[in-house]
């Protein structure tokens, strides 16, 4: 009882200190549109427009603004998980980031983690006119003794430190920043070296673009080919082996034939989804991806008599009860940047950044 009152008492602070970050993040009055979610946005609307700068009026954002809205981002969202405030968290966030979010609050009893955040590049295209976007390389680091009493607070705990790769999207010239994407990179991967005029700003490529071995369209679709049937698949060639293409697909015959032994059937889904598809271009003359798919693993009961089936763990928080008796329908989000090398290399694109949680949960 005691904690609850301190938390009562700590809201109002919380409420003020945002108010104050956001009125810096918005930058105009206008809205983007209900909490959680940006405004729909084709893929190509995001890319397409810088593929041929202009000269004049010259990019409606700097790198300065952009270096400005991500540091006021990152505290606000610091406020926000201190507070517990998944609804104001919400309105920072759109596409696969919404889902994420709400994973983040309600998995750990709104009691998100917290880092400590700092930024180390800022990619900026040429970008004349709305949509805005950018993706800054920002170095994380879990705080000690702080995050989450669930899963996801027990990942981050002490001073483990990584690297992630953020994009911020503005919908319109009166909307707020919102956190579109984020990925953690791999163990072993190296930041993205992309490539920069003299000014100092990066080049966008439209979705469809063929100056690269896969198109930025194409990779979320492949990839999940890839993961699904493996090395023996007709895109395997396409894109690197590893955990998080083949792997998936050896994790999923196992547990396909763990699941018959169990008497249930089961399959697993990885599909693109309708958020945008961010490219850059690289130094290498290729290019760094940033895309969306989910993952949808169904099981289903043979015959009547089949034992309960069990909710797993990291997944109970999203779900009303801890087993159920017919199908189990389990929905994560995941969010990956690939390397894609130029289309005259012929070498396979490479995926070097990852996150991803359980977003959704059914059950009959």
């Amino acid at each position: 009882m005691r904690a609850c009152g301190r938390r009562r008492a700590f809201l109002p602070a919380v409420i003020t200190v945002v108010a104050a970050v956001l009125a810096g993040l918005t930058g105009c009055t206008g809205s983007s549109g209900p909490p959680g979610r940006g405004s729909p946005t084709p893929v190509a609307a995001t890319t397409a427009q810088s593929a041929s700068p202009s000269p004049s009026p010259g990019p409606a954002l700097t790198q300065e603004e952009a270096r400005e809205a991500v540091e006021r981002y990152l505290a606000t969202d610091d406020v926000l998980r201190a507070g517990g405030d998944l609804r104001m968290a919400l309105s920072l966030a759109r596409d696969g980031q919404a889902a994420l979010t709400i994973a983040a609050y309600r998995s750990t009893g709104l009691r998100p983690a917290r880092y400590a955040w700092q930024v180390e590049d800022v990619y900026v295209p040429r970008l004349e006119r709305a949509p805005y976007w950018f993706t800054a390389v920002v170095r994380r680091t879990g705080r000690e003794a702080e995050g989450g009493s669930g899963a996801a607070g027990k990942a981050v705990r002490g001073s483990e430190s990584r690297t992630a790769l953020l994009t911020l999207m503005k919908q319109d010239d009166e909307a707020r920043w919102q956190l579109s994407f984020g990925s953690l990179l791999l163990d072993g991967a190296d930041p993205p070296e992309v490539a920069l005029d003299a000014d100092g700003y990066a080049t966008a490529l439209p979705s469809r673009d063929e100056t690269i071995g896969v198109s930025p369209q194409l990779m979320p679709p492949l990839h999940a080919t890839v993961a699904e049937e493996g090395s023996k698949g007709f895109s395997a060639g396409l894109i690197e082996p590893g955990p998080y293409t083949t792997g998936y697909s050896d994790e999923i015959a196992e547990e396909k034939q763990q699941a018959r032994h169990d008497g249930l059937d089961y399959d697993s889904i990885f599909s693109a989804t309708q958020s945008p598809i961010f490219a850059l271009r690289t130094e290498d003359g290729g290019a760094l991806v940033s895309y969306e798919m989910t993952r949808t693993t169904t099981l289903t009961a043979r015959l009547p008599s089949a034992p309960w089936i069990e909710v797993p763990e990291n997944a109970r928080w999203a779900a009303n009860d801890q087993a159920v008796s017919n199908e189990l329908r389990i929905i994560e989000t995941h969010q990956y940047a690939s390397l894609v090398p130029p289309r005259d290399k012929h070498e396979p694109a490479e995926v070097i950044a990852y996150e991803g949680a359980v977003t959704r949960v059914t059950g009959r």
